[in-house]
């Protein structure tokens, strides 16, 4: 029977452990997912390798993480290190501490999960996972574990979790979990933009922030501005010190001058803070900054924010001091002559025009995986394909060698709408570069992959790049979404309750928790005494109700003594085993003893009636 159980609670890890890992995928590597997915496979069918072969796998991994990591060791590097641990000992398991280690080295690994995927579908995860281990662990101790015991405990969790969560007093913390960066080769947002070096880019869906309107908008309008570029070397584009401009928040209020509101969520740290084309107007919970859209606001580091509105413009305010840097292309000598000999316009409508034909007529066309393009005329002259940051920085280029100021901006274009709550989801798969031009005194917005592939731009991102990898290959999930679209109503449904419970929680911050305690005069120096003093009555009300019981305990480690000593004159020392170990020890005795044991073990995890003490005491002292 016992043997039954524990391959029940094998599996059972083993699933929870694969969904762990899909749920995960992102600040996972794959050689950790295959071992994960690998090992579980092995335990469900009962099949547990040797040393050599563990010890080949743990050598496997030590050798990836470090071509993958080297010697960075961060929040990311720890929950690779961790799963591959837990994984690598539910493989071994030939031991009773085998057992236990696994079952708290999966509490810990999902618990570690939820600083990096923050989701109401981890959540529920979470909790699942949680009762299904500890109805495990007690199955295998031959303890009640019936989901009644369960919501008991759960009850008495609960009321001090609220307590905790709203009275705790919050610090503002510079130690972040996630980054909001991409990995190499794949598509995303960047501060600069490098072109000779890149050959090709994937999908990349990870979500980086959600926003919301106070009045609609047409979607080829989601142009999300990150920040602006301005120097180049005549084909890449690096963002300079001075245009990471940081802002000081005032700490009043501001009223609404009538322009277009969003509001922002970030998924993860970013090096800036994101507004619709273009932000004049940031506002946190620290307080308000206004900003002139010839520099970016960068995010600080030490306080970072995740939550903030952002208040648009019509267009840019005057250039200031930056003609001058806008004006300088880097190129070389015979790309200057090339560019004077094949187009002639110097103003901006005239030009762009001539631009668009000369892509038309010469065959450009648009590609994720383009090959290297070294430079501006091996782009124009040679190659005649790209994505967008290959043709925002030749038309950028151009434009400064006809004396038009011109800028690269890197942001995000489009999004998916959610109708059931009203936002607009961005993903890496949004990421996108356009180029602004001055003119009239105002910068205007100019998008060379509009000329291009205007699918790109009516589709976003996202939508666009799940069409393009359905035709390169087959994906479960995306054939399920183009056959039903229920599926994709129902999973839009759900997203509208994570965007409206993490909106919630994340109002709850250092900021929000001292306007929460403003409403009520409450200062926020009184909660470190106030939740201290609700602990202790919280612990007082819990001693109390469960006096008697903690009395009978005291009888239970009485009878626990009695059985030792009765055990001892039979030459047997159960001291210092554990209930498996004493167990298998007393088989050796007539099974009355092993009753009684059983007896002793289901009454020290239980609410033991008077009687049932008194019964169990005489029946000890005549074995």
């Amino acid at each position: 029977m016992l043997g039954f159980i524990q391959r029940k609670s094998e599996i059972k890890e083993a699933l929870i452990l694969v969904v762990f890992v899909l749920l995960l995928s992102e600040p996972l590597t794959g050689a950790t997912i295959g071992v994960v997915i690998l090992g579980s496979g092995l335990t469900i069918l009962n099949l547990h390798p040797g040393k050599i072969f563990r010890n080949i796998i743990t050598l496997f991994l030590f050798a990836i993480y470090w071509f993958t990591y080297g010697k960075i060791i961060d929040p990311e590097v720890g929950l690779n290190f961790l799963t591959s641990i837990v994984i690598l000992k539910l493989l071994e398991k030939e031991t009773i501490r085998d057992r236990y280690m696994v079952f708290f080295g999966i509490i810990l690994l999902i618990s570690a999960g939820s600083l990096f995927n923050k989701s109401l579908i981890y959540v529920f995860y979470f909790a699942l996972s949680f009762f299904v281990l500890i109805q495990d662990l007690y199955e295998n101790l031959n303890l009640p574990s019936s989901f009644k015991n369960f919501l008991s405990s759960l009850l008495w969790v609960l009321p001090f979790t609220v307590v905790f969560f709203f009275l705790a007093p919050r610090m503002m913390s510079p130690f972040e979990i996630m980054r909001g960066g991409t990995k190499s080769g794949e598509i995303g947002y960047t501060t600069d933009v490098n072109l000779s070096t890149i050959k090709e880019i994937r999908s990349n869906d990870r979500p980086v922030f959600q926003a919301s309107f106070s009045e609609p908008i047409g979607k080829r309008d989601l142009y999300w501005r990150g920040n602006v570029i301005s120097f180049s070397d005549g084909w890449n584009w690096t963002l300079m010190p001075s245009e990471r401009a940081f802002g000081e928040f005032s700490p009043r209020d501001f009223s609404q001058r009538g322009l277009l509101k969003q509001n922002i969520r970030v998924f993860g740290q970013q090096d800036f803070f994101f507004g619709l084309d273009t932000p004049g107007l940031f506002i946190t919970p620290k307080g308000f900054h206004e900003v002139d859209s010839t520099y970016s606001l960068a995010q600080s580091q030490w306080a970072h924010h995740y939550r903030y509105e952002v208040y648009s413009l019509e267009n840019g305010k005057s250039l200031g001091d930056g003609e001058k840097r806008n004006l300088k292309s880097g190129l070389k000598l015979s790309e200057r002559k090339w560019i004077a000999d094949h187009f002639k316009s110097s103003q901006l409508s005239d030009l762009a025009r001539e631009i668009q034909n000369y892509f038309t007529q010469n065959g450009f066309s648009y590609s994720l995986s383009p090959g290297t393009v070294s430079s501006f005329l091996d782009f124009m002259q040679v190659k005649k394909i790209g994505f967008c940051s290959h043709y925002a920085s030749a038309v950028a280029l151009i434009f400064r060698e006809k004396k038009i100021p011109t800028r690269l901006v890197s942001g995000f274009l489009g999004g998916t709408y959610n109708r059931f709550a009203d936002f607009f989801m961005i993903t890496q798969n949004d990421a996108h570069v356009w180029i602004e031009a001055y003119q009239d005194s105002k910068w205007i917005r100019v998008d060379p992959t509009d000329w291009i592939l205007p699918e790109r731009i009516r589709m976003g991102g996202e939508a666009f790049m799940q069409q393009q990898t359905a035709v390169k290959g087959f994906s479960p999930l995306r054939f399920i979404k183009s056959r039903f679209t229920w599926f994709n109503e129902i999973e839009q449904w759900v997203l509208q309750w994570d965007f409206k419970f993490y909106q919630w929680i994340d109002q709850m911050d250092y900021y929000g928790q001292l306007a929460l305690l403003a409403k009520f005069s409450f200062k926020r120096e009184w909660l470190f005494t106030l939740l201290p003093i609700l602990c202790a009555l919280f612990m007082g009300v819990y001693a109390l109700l469960f006096g008697a019981m903690t009395v009978q305990k005291n009888q239970v480690e009485k009878l626990w003594f009695l059985f030792s000593k009765k055990m001892q004159s039979r030459g047997l020392m159960i001291s210092y085993f554990s209930i498996e170990q004493t167990r298998e020890r007393l088989k050796a005795l007539d099974p009355i003893v092993q009753d009684v044991f059983q007896d002793l073990v289901r009454l020290s995890f239980s609410n033991p009636q008077k009687s049932e003490l008194l019964k169990l005491k005489k029946r000890i002292k005549n074995i």
